[in-house]
């Protein structure tokens, strides 16, 4: 299954109602107010997920394989609210 976020479902909808028949994207102020919020917090769901894979990169070389199943786990949990 191919997960979505709805942050990327709100932008993709932003985007086809931004459309013109041509498809190209009119982006106003109106469209920005909408978008730039949306485009926070996917950085910062970005981050955090970068964040976590980099953490258990760091606890595999270190040879903590607790650690390693306590952040992918908590990684497996991110990802499960990804839909």
């Amino acid at each position: 299954m191919l997960a979505i976020h709805s942050i990327h479902r709100k932008l993709a909808l932003i985007a086809y109602m931004s459309m013109d028949r041509d498809g190209n994207m009119i982006i106003g102020e109106p469209e920005l107010r909408l978008i730039m919020p949306l485009l926070r917090a996917n950085l910062d769901l970005v981050r955090r997920i970068d964040e976590l894979k980099e953490l258990a990169y760091t606890a595999q070389v270190a040879g903590d394989m607790a650690w390693v199943q306590e952040v992918c786990q908590k990684i497996d949990e991110m990802e499960a609210k990804l839909v």
